[in-house]
């Protein structure tokens, strides 16, 4: 194991579901990953690897946001045999709803509100699979997950190179749940975060067919030798942001004040370092040791819908701001989609208190 072994919650056995749809053996694996980021596509790619190596199925990749998650009539159900949802468990009654139309789902997850909605719910399904480990990111459950299936007698694997493959792309994993974890214990681990980012690789399998190959070609020496350049420059782009920072009023101030900034489009590629920046600047001016990185998705061309990005200091808890608001994510990371209008009522509340 990577790290900690993962708390099973409930059985792994999948029980034959009476379906209206194909044989089991005519339909496909469906991988939903959290996207777009680095873990949730290295999860991918440990799907793939697997898949690979026992050439049991041809598996589906579908890419899962947050701000526009898939629903349960978006997929080809009667295309799809087992789920796998990894890094992102989707919204409230997914799972519930889609473990009655496929045959099993297996939730490789590790964030904070994943583990709050199903970590003690015994009322899912028995073909419900849950592996939730807080302590290690998607990416390295993915990967533990899928290469211990491959060392188990019970599968037959038909490409044992593969293996080979999985202990090659080790340390790229272990770099990439560093920086999602916000640990930045591994040397030169920023660098590696900055240098990969720059990369800007498409992380839509589906738009980008040859993502995997492209992840599996990555050397770490390289990508830390880009981000030590790219470093000094984010930081520059980072100052001159916080200079421009202002108070909010959290849910019009039920969660308290915080600090704020809106992104472009380069600053939000930027939203976990600013954001973490930003709550430090927070505190230092007796807010709450939060910072909120405020900006538009373009996805969704739809202006007046701003995606806030929360940060946070070690002893202060975003997931109940992120939760109230239909979001999700960690203690000290999550975010979630709100109105421009009501966004200005939380800016407007520090201007009337102001007044007052």
């Amino acid at each position: 194991m990577m790290m900690s072994q993962a708390k099973l919650h409930n059985s792994s056995n999948a029980i034959t579901m009476g379906l209206k749809k194909k044989g089991n053996d005519q339909c496909s694996p469906a991988v939903l990953y959290h996207y777009p980021c680095p873990d949730g596509a290295f999860a991918a790619l440990a799907a793939h690897l697997y898949f690979k190596a026992t050439s049991l199925f041809s598996p589906l990749f579908f890419t899962n946001t947050v701000y526009n998650p898939i629903r349960v009539q978006d997929l080809p159900l009667n295309e799809i045999g087992d789920l796998y949802l990894l890094d992102f468990v989707g919204p409230d009654g997914f799972i519930e709803e889609v473990s009655t139309k496929v045959q099993r789902v297996i939730i490789l997850d590790h964030h904070k509100t994943a583990l709050e909605r199903l970590g003690n719910d015994d009322s899912l399904g028995e073909n419900v699979v849950k592996v939730i480990d807080m302590e290690r990111s998607g990416a390295t459950i993915a990967f533990d997950y899928f290469k211990d299936k491959l060392l188990s007698p019970d599968i037959a694997v038909k490409h044992s190179s593969v293996l080979d493959e999985f202990e090659r792309a080790r340390q790229l994993f272990l770099y990439v749940e560093d920086g999602d974890l916000w640990r930045w214990r591994l040397q030169n681990s920023k660098a590696f975060s900055s240098g990969l980012k720059d990369l800007n690789i498409e992380f839509d399998a589906r738009k980008n067919p040859s993502l995997f190959d492209q992840l599996l070609s990555l050397d770490s020496n390289t990508i830390i030798s880009r981000g030590m350049l790219s470093l000094s420059l984010k930081q520059n782009l980072i100052d001159d942001c916080l200079i421009k920072s202002y108070e909010i009023a959290l849910g019009n101030g039920a969660f308290g004040h915080c600090l704020a900034v809106n992104a472009d489009t380069t600053l939000s590629q930027l939203r976990s370092e600013l954001g973490h920046q930003l709550a430090i600047k927070s505190k230092e001016m007796k807010l709450r040791g939060i910072g909120a990185v405020v900006y538009k998705v373009p996805e969704l061309e739809n202006d007046q819908l701003l995606k806030i990005s929360l940060r946070s200091e070690k002893n202060e808890d975003t997931t109940p701001i992120t939760q109230e608001f239909g979001g999700g994510g960690h203690r000290n990371a999550g975010s979630f989609m709100l109105t421009a209008d009501k966004f200005e009522q939380w800016k407007l509340c520090i201007k009337n208190h102001d007044q007052g």
